[in-house]
């Protein structure tokens, strides 16, 4: 490292010497020449007064003077003889990478800095990586920082994917036959741009397999180390902007520019008349633009976008979204664009392999994977015997019909089942007896549900709207907080910290597995595990058909003790948030020790944070209210 800054200092001051000389007249020449020697020469001395005999001529002692000297030595006798010039030559003169040079770079552009701006006519060009002691030096220097504006922009399309932690990730063994399939090695070795369609069920495993692609390309593929890799997974299970396409587009921008600056010429001009409007967030329209303006850049390396659940994200536009993808791919000249598209049927699809694009059938595809799933539980967990594993794994693969969601409801099943104690042909029959429709399996856990004590179904049902109807994942205590308000605007509610914690259900974790089934999961780690559904389709099997205007009475669940409307569930969850921020709001746990709000003191605050951040539900609350009303 060394060797290459002083190689860098010394090609530094060869050509700013050589260009002030050339600005220079013959006296100031000589003058400038005999100073710099004449400080390299005094160093040399210091070291070895015998370096230099009487018989040198004057050529002997300059090369001689020239070779003893490092570049940091040369570095520092060009600082000290622009220090001693009268004035800096008037020729434009331009530095690129001051910073190579380290302590001394520093040091010499502090002097030269100081002269310069003595001399009006004198123009120079300085660029840099950022350095806060070179910031430092050039403070009141006209100063363009590039990176700065680029952090920015970065910063305006910053938004946190929250789906992708929390789907499942693959059965081991399973997924590995992506990587030898016919059509994804034809789109993955092409040098062309293309897109890979993944078409699957619901319930068939396409967002794991696309979190897989995500986490394993870069070991199964090679000269994948430098590409440009990028994700987005739409979902309605997290917040309303997870399933716009105006959403999708920033991350997957915000990821793009994250990863190549050299692509920021695209955003600049966009991203300069966003900042000028004053807008909160980006025009639909300048994103698109963005993103198409990708085919023309020349990207020196692979740009991967895996994009999941298109079936999930909002309706409109969503045909456009998919010929700008397409277009993307077809009108690329200067980069390979590589697109990982995973999603249900949906009819804006149709054209996808028309247009000369891949697609593979996930349901086609998963039943070894389904066989290797089923083997996993049926052998080591329940013991079967070889023959009945056989069977049963043979009924499994067929009856699933590439649906992974049910194979997985069939083990918990089988599970339950078994820990009552039964022989083996009873597992058997039992597994033969299970509902083969998804639909069919999920009334069956309702009915289950239904079946349990008053508090489980009020708890439960409280539960489910809260998981389907709120506008984000309420992590386990935010629920815990929220179920012990009463959300029945016939219940008179007692704004008491008392009465509040006598309501808190203990063991939150294990009420939530009770109450909701199979149908509820919890996701994450500590403090941030939060509640979830088992899989979209349990959402769709609760609200089939909802709409405002048909309200319950045409789904799955319309006679259920589980039934609920889209207007009523939202009226209840905002008088929870309203009498959760009253109960904040009373605060009488804290009535003796503190005055009245007018007279509080530092130690008042203090005393009233505490109490909030002891109230998880609070941040929802004030967030979220107005929204449900």
């Amino acid at each position: 490292m060394l060797e290459k800054e002083t190689s860098v200092a010394t090609s530094f001051t060869n050509s700013v010497l050589h260009h002030i000389l050339n600005g220079s007249d013959d006296n100031q020449a000589r003058s400038i020449v005999t100073t710099f020697l004449s400080t390299l020469l005094h160093r040399i001395l210091e070291r070895d007064q015998c370096y230099f005999r009487e018989e040198d001529s004057s050529v002997i002692i300059v090369k001689k003077i020239l070779k003893a000297s490092s570049g940091r030595e040369l570095l520092r006798a060009l600082t000290e003889t622009v220090v001693k010039l009268e004035k800096i030559p008037d020729t434009p003169l331009i530095i690129d990478g001051i910073d190579k040079l380290g302590k001394e770079g520093a040091q010499f552009l502090q002097k030269f800095c100081s002269k310069a701006i003595v001399n009006p006519k004198f123009k120079a060009l300085l660029t840099c990586r950022p350095d806060p002691q070179i910031k430092e030096i050039v403070d009141g220097v006209l100063c363009i920082e590039y990176n700065k504006e680029r952090q920015e922009c970065l910063n305006s399309l910053l938004h946190d994917d929250t789906r992708y932690d929390k789907i499942s990730k693959e059965h081991k063994g399973s997924l590995e036959w992506l990587w030898t399939h016919e059509k994804y090695q034809k789109w993955s070795s092409s040098e062309r741009s293309s897109l890979l369609y993944i078409e699957g069920k619901p319930g068939s495993g396409k967002s794991t397999l696309a979190k897989y692609f995500w986490e394993n390309l870069m070991g199964e593929e090679q000269n994948t180390s430098s590409s440009i890799i990028v994700k987005y997974f739409y979902t309605l299970r997290g917040t309303t902007l997870e399933l716009t396409h105006e959403n999708m587009l920033r991350s997957v921008l915000y990821s793009i520019l994250k990863q190549d600056e050299t692509c920021f010429s695209l955003f600049q001009s966009k991203f300069r008349e966003f900042r000028s409007s004053n807008d909160s967030k980006w025009p639909y329209t300048s994103l698109q633009h963005i993103l198409s303006s990708l085919a023309s850049h020349p990207f020196t390396k692979r740009l991967y976008l895996i994009i999941d659940a298109m079936d999930e994200s909002e309706e409109n536009d969503r045909r456009e979204i998919i010929e700008l993808l397409c277009r993307l791919c077809a009108e690329s000249q200067s980069c390979i664009i590589k697109i990982f598209l995973a999603s249900r049927p949906v009819p804006q699809f149709n054209h996808v392999a028309e247009k000369g694009h891949h697609v593979i059938r996930l349901q086609d595809e998963n039943e070894k994977d389904i066989s290797k799933f089923a083997r996993s539980f049926l052998g080591p967990d329940l013991d079967l015997p070889p023959e009945m594993l056989d069977q049963a794994t043979e009924y499994i693969v067929e009856k699933a019909q590439g649906v992974f969601i049910w194979v997985y409801l069939v083990k918990e099943k089988l599970f339950e089942y078994a820990e009552r104690g039964c022989t083996k042909k009873q597992i058997f029959d039992f597994l033969i007896s299970l509902p083969t429709d998804l639909e069919e399996f999920y009334r069956d856990i309702l009915c289950e549900l239904e079946k349990r004590e008053e508090p489980d179904i009020k708890d439960g049902f409280r539960m489910f709207r809260f998981v389907l109807f709120a506008y984000r994942p309420l992590r386990l205590q935010e629920l815990r907080h929220a179920l012990a308000i009463p959300d029945d605007p016939d219940v008179e509610f007692l704004t008491s910290d008392e009465s509040f914690e006598e309501d808190l259900i203990q063991g939150i974790d294990k009420r939530v597995v009770h109450c909701g089934g199979n149908f509820l999961v919890i996701k994450g780690l500590y403090e941030d595990r939060s509640v979830h559904l088992m899989h979209q389709t349990v959402r769709e099997f609760f609200l089939l058909y909802n709409t405002p205007v048909t309200g319950f009475f045409n789904r799955p669940t319309a006679m259920s003790r589980f039934r609920m409307s889209y207007g009523d569930s939202h009226i209840r969850i905002s008088i929870t948030c309203f009498r959760y921020l009253m109960l904040c709001a009373a605060n009488t746990s804290l009535e003796k020790d503190l005055p009245n709000v007018d007279s509080w003191i530092p130690k008042h605050f203090d005393a009233y944070a505490k109490y909030l951040n002891e109230r998880p539900f609070i941040n929802y609350a004030l967030s979220h209210l107005t929204q449900h009303i």
